[in-house]
């Protein structure tokens, strides 16, 4: 009996302990000492499959990386419009957000792709939405915006001006369709849901006077081109976005750039893939956006993942907007005799760690300091 006594006061402990590392990662997950709430993008299937409210609040996206480092969520249904439905779940959690106490130490927003349109909204009249229901705002410290379309994309213009009946070209509205998951042969203009407000025209009208909030931007321009079936497609989305893209947004909503113009880089002196040269990059940006990190490897959805594409380059680093940005960099400068026209010259600037680490790992751990 002794001897089985000995092993349950040993035993005991370890099982509390082992069950306490097999909770949930939401319980401490945080970056930099702030929670982390995810906003997440386009649920392509939402235009034509409207979801329930249950079903939006159930959502858990984004990516598992980030998932397991989140405390919480701003769903939302992308068969809705930015004004209406929303806005108005998007605060139902927000409230519930604020009742808990979520925020009070600071919380960081991540959002991808239509997400960093929602965020905008969200973030500019959150105040007065809580203090009319008697809560405190959230205090949103920064917002990581990864592929960000808060400026709009090309590809709900076409959508839009298809089911409209502008002369589009057939080739641009079949990719748009195929991409977004919709007919747009069989669809009415009032079941675009946020596609009408993801026009470009129409996105970069809501909500943008100048907020506090510093947005760190995260923007790349990779697209698998030869996968069968989506390869077609993507070479198509990349003909009709201007500038640069990721096969769904454009650089100059991704940058967080002050004007919608065909930009091929978030830097005027950095191309994507690292190499120092003049590019055609935005001259401002909007107020408080910060194009932080690039990469020429990775896509619109393959960026949010913990999956190593290729290298990454940076535009703004070691600063403080919310959270202190300080990513290890180095150079690399290649060289050839005369002869050698072949051989590409010049010198790039890379994350260091970026040849084998993911975009999104390199994040976390830089910033969550």
């Amino acid at each position: 009996m002794a001897i089985s006594h000995r092993i349950a006061r040993w035993l005991v402990p370890a099982l509390l302990a082992a069950l306490a590392g097999m909770a949930s990662p939401l319980a401490t997950a945080q970056l930099a000492g702030h929670n982390l709430i995810l906003v997440h993008g386009l649920i392509l299937d939402d235009v034509v499959n409207k979801p329930s409210r249950e079903e939006i609040l159930a959502r858990r996206k984004v990516s598992r990386f980030w998932q397991d480092r989140a405390e919480g969520y701003l769903n939302w249904s992308g068969a809705d419009r930015l004004e209406g439905g929303i806005a108005e779940v998007v605060f139902e959690q927000a409230r519930d957000l604020a009742e808990r106490g979520v925020c009070d130490q600071g919380c960081v927003l991540l959002t991808h792709s239509t997400g960093d349109l929602v965020a905008r909204y969200f973030m500019a009249h959150q105040d007065a939405w809580m203090r009319n229901a008697g809560l405190e705002p959230l205090n949103i410290v920064a917002t990581l915006d990864f592929a960000g379309a808060g400026g709009g994309t090309d590809l709900a213009d076409v959508a839009v001006g298809a089911v409209m009946g502008s002369a589009i070209a057939a080739d641009f509205v079949w990719a748009a369709g195929k991409m977004l998951h919709i007919d747009l042969s069989d669809i009415a203009y009032n079941e675009l849901g946020v596609l009408i407000d993801l026009q470009t025209h129409v996105a970069r009208n809501h909500a943008m006077w100048p907020q506090d909030i510093p947005r760190l931007r995260f923007s790349v321009s990779g697209g698998d081109l030869g996968e069968l079936g989506m390869g077609q497609v993507r070479t198509v989305t990349k003909t009709l976005l201007r500038g640069a893209d990721d096969t769904v947004v454009p650089a100059h909503s991704t940058c967080g750039a002050a004007s919608p113009w065909a930009y091929e880089s978030c830097s005027s002196s950095v191309a994507y893939d690292g190499k120092r040269e003049w590019e055609f990059g935005p001259g401002s940006f909007l107020h408080n956006h910060f194009p932080v990190l690039m990469a020429g490897d990775y896509d619109h959805f393959t960026l949010t993942q913990d999956q190593h594409q290729g290298k990454v380059t940076y535009v703004l680093n070691n600063f403080n907007a919310g959270l202190q940005v300080d990513f290890a960099t180095r150079t690399k400068t290649k060289t050839a005799n005369w002869w050698e026209f072949w051989k590409e010259t010049g010198t790039w600037q890379y994350v260091r760690g970026s040849g084998s680490q993911s975009l999104s790992y390199l994040i976390y751990d830089t910033l969550n300091h």
